[in-house]
């Protein structure tokens, strides 16, 4: 016992010795040396909520400088009243504690930015570790320039921090980092040659019509070539607190009197024009984010649309507002149409209001498809007191980068009946992280009464911002976005590209049902790959004339499709199993579908679909798939798929996908400079759509088809399946 007690007794004088030499030594190196940590801490805070908060003033310079300045003020007060409360409580002064606590919020807001993309754990602990680094950096100054200490210890302090401190100034200041997986997955694509009539289509469909561009404003200012009314959307959202009130103030009305304003594009020559409005979604309501969209209107009306861009900055700086952004919408659709039929407006007979479509980026992707709903509708569905009267002939909806969620009515999702869909969103979008558009796809459904069509695309390299020219590169404000990675994006011009010619493609079937050359891009954009702009799309889509044999919605059996008598049964494979998919983010994906793993099986492993007696004529069959594999880019391989056919004869017929359609690895997707340092990536798994025409499987009975397999060659595997049709 005694000997314990020695040993205990010499451990606690050793760390007595150890702490008197460590604090001598830190005493005799940084004793009081915080003064220069603390100043450049609160700047770097005040001028960081500064100019978070005054870019919602106007001029938003002075705004800046004087949330910076009230900022200051406020933060040099809270600190010296929490020093001494705590100099109070503990007699000791944690000035210095109090102020790295502050440079720690301020590095983890800086490093991690949104705080949803892959390594957050990592961006925090970096963020952490910045932290002490700069601020060892910061007192070392101070201690040689107004301590003048001049000891090896803070030399060498000076040299370890201040590398590092330099090299996070630098990686701030710039874009980034490319990425290399665009250019390898491309070459596990097979190219198809176009026909000279092909490339010719789509080459014209990228140029600017030939029609004269004219361009008018309306609203109700004095600036406004034609004069407006206004709505009240109150009912809907309120201007909520401080914000709201300078809002309103900066603004000029409330939303009881919201203006309704806008810009039209129309061709000169043409009337009763298929017509497109387009909504923004929420961003700094001082940027008249309606405006960011010329590129699509002056390129739509040189073809013969009129576009309207709707002022929707009244909805933003809000939440759960997205029912006043559709209702702001319509109530906009029914002041044009009133221009419409007056004899001495610039804007009579121009557009034809049997004929319209509807499309929104960010929040307005998703208000199109509310406004949408409520146009079908007599009341509101959060209230029957409150009557809906908008009865539009809306036939076509397009959805860029849209959020999906966000307003429920009733506090149900939103499902829509033959309305054809158009979903566009960017693997490098910042802001909207996740393929969020894909639950709305998912609820839209076709009874097969109308012709429809709907198409979703995937697009690597692109953001956020840069389908609005004036939302540009970063998809976050100042100063959260400085980690963001820029520098793997698309031009703006090519991003602004890819959304001009899908959406005049779409709009040129369903509005105006054309069938020429480019109509191909809504179902198979893989075929036009050497003359879009160069990067990888994922396509899903399905179309009104499918009978569905298999989604994978309707029970827990394994052995039973969707359609009445169709078996299900998987070989050669270590699981497969029925699973409601979730995004990267983790977030559940509302869908679906048929998961099969399996590892080296001794033969090929295969799903097969048997069909109950089918006789009838079909044109193809489609499903769609998920490589859900994760590899490394240098790695990654294209996911093969044979299609085997049987008819009553016991005949079969076999067809490679890759011949037309190459099914990609999952995108290794950085959104983050840091993700690039760790060795982090976000993985996005995205369904392709691949349709094989009946006409190749030769020497079979496509009219008696028994039983359709798909085939996996690969060793090794992991997939997703969902709604295997035959298209009519």
């Amino acid at each position: 016992m005694r000997k314990w007690k020695v040993i205990i007794a010499k451990g606690k004088a050793k760390y007595r010795n150890w702490k008197q030499c460590f604090s001598s030594f830190t005493e005799r190196n940084w004793d009081d040396t915080g003064t220069l940590l603390y100043w450049v801490v609160l700047l770097l805070f005040s001028v960081s909520v500064g100019i978070m908060s005054g870019k919602f003033m106007k001029p938003i310079g002075v705004g800046m400088v004087l949330m910076s300045v009230v900022t200051f003020i406020i933060s040099v007060l809270i600190l010296w009243f929490l020093k001494k409360i705590v100099k109070l409580a503990l007699r000791n002064g944690i000035t210095e504690f109090l102020t790295w606590l502050l440079l720690c919020f301020l590095c983890i807001m800086v490093f991690t930015g949104d705080s949803e993309a892959a390594g957050e754990t990592e961006n925090t602990i970096f963020a952490v570790g910045i932290s002490i680094i700069f601020a060892m950096f910061l007192k070392s100054i101070w201690a040689v320039c107004a301590k003048k200490v001049r000891t090896k210890a803070i030399f060498i302090t000076l040299t370890a921090t201040g590398i590092p401190t330099l090299a996070v100034i630098g990686l701030l200041c710039t874009g980034g980092f490319s990425d290399n997986y665009i250019e390898e997955y491309q070459k596990l694509a097979s190219v198809k040659q176009l026909s000279e009539s092909e490339s010719a289509d789509m080459q014209k469909a990228l140029k600017n019509g030939d029609y004269t561009v004219e361009t008018i404003t309306y609203g109700t200012s004095e600036q406004a070539d034609i004069m407006s009314n206004v709505t009240d959307i109150s009912y809907y959202a309120e201007n909520e607190g401080i914000q709201g009130y300078f809002k309103e103030k900066y603004q000029g009305y409330s939303l009881k009197e919201v203006p309704m304003a806008g810009i039209v594009w129309y061709p000169k020559e043409k009337t009763e024009c298929p017509t497109l409005f387009i909504i923004h979604g929420n961003h700094n309501w001082l940027t008249d984010s309606y405006l960011g969209y010329e590129y699509l209107g002056t390129y739509l009306a040189s073809h013969g649309y009129v576009v309207v861009s709707v002022d929707e900055n009244a909805c933003n700086g809000l939440s759960g507002e997205n029912d006043a952004r559709a209702a702001l919408l319509l109530e906009n659709m029914r002041q044009l149409k009133k221009f419409n039929q007056q004899k001495d407006n610039p804007l009579y007979e121009k557009m034809d209001y049997e004929n319209l479509a509807l499309a929104g980026h960010s929040r307005g992707g998703e208000a199109v498809t509310e406004a949408y709903l409520f146009n079908s509708l007599s009341y509101d569905p959060d209230n029957g007191n409150h009557r809906f009267s908008w009865d539009f002939s809306i036939k076509s909806i397009i959805a860029i980068a849209p959020v999906c969620g966000q307003y429920q009515p009733a506090d149900r999702e939103v499902e829509l009946e033959d309305v054809n869909y158009l979903l566009l969103h960017g693997a490098n979008d910042q802001d909207v992280s996740t393929f969020m558009g894909m639950e709305q796809y998912e609820n839209i459904h076709f009874t097969g009464e109308k012709e429809c069509i709907k198409s979703a695309v995937y697009i690597a390299g692109l953001n956020h911002g840069q389908f609005n020219s004036l939302w540009g590169k970063y998809d976050l404000d100042e100063p959260v976005n400085r980690m963001l990675n820029v520098e793997n994006f698309l031009p703006q011009q090519e991003q602004e590209n890819i959304a001009k010619i899908f959406i005049k493609t779409f709009l040129d079937k369903t509005l105006e049902d054309k069938t020429d050359g480019c109509t191909e891009l809504l179902t198979n954009c893989q075929k036009y790959q050497e003359i879009l702009p160069k990067t990888l799309y994922v396509q899903s889509y399905d179309t009104s004339d499918a009978v569905t044999l298999c989604d994978f919605e309707e029970d827990v059996r394994l052995e039973t499709g969707s359609l009445k008598g169709v078996q299900i049964k998987a070989r050669n494979v270590t699981s497969w199993r029925e699973e409601e998919l979730t995004f990267s983010s983790g977030e559940l994906r509302e869908n679906y579908a048929m998961i099969l793993k399996w590892e080296k099986p001794k033969e090929e492993a295969q799903i097969e679909i048997s069909l109950p007696e089918w006789k009838e004529e079909s044109k193809s069959i489609r499903f769609d798939i998920m490589n859900m594999e994760e590899n490394e880019e240098e790695k990654a391989q294209a996911l093969e798929v044979e299609v085997v056919v049987k008819d009553a004869e016991g005949k079969e017929a076999c067809v490679k996908v890759s011949n037309d359609t190459t099914i990609y690895p999952a995108f290794p997707v950085r959104l983050n400079k840091l993700q690039y340092l760790l060795g982090t990536a976000e993985y996005k798994h995205q369904f392709q759509t691949v349709s094989v025409p009946l006409t190749k499987f030769e020497g079979i009975d496509t009219t008696n088809i028994t039983e359709i397999i798909l085939r996996f060659p690969e060793k090794n595997g992991k997939i997703a399946i969902d709604n295997v049709k035959l298209s009519q």
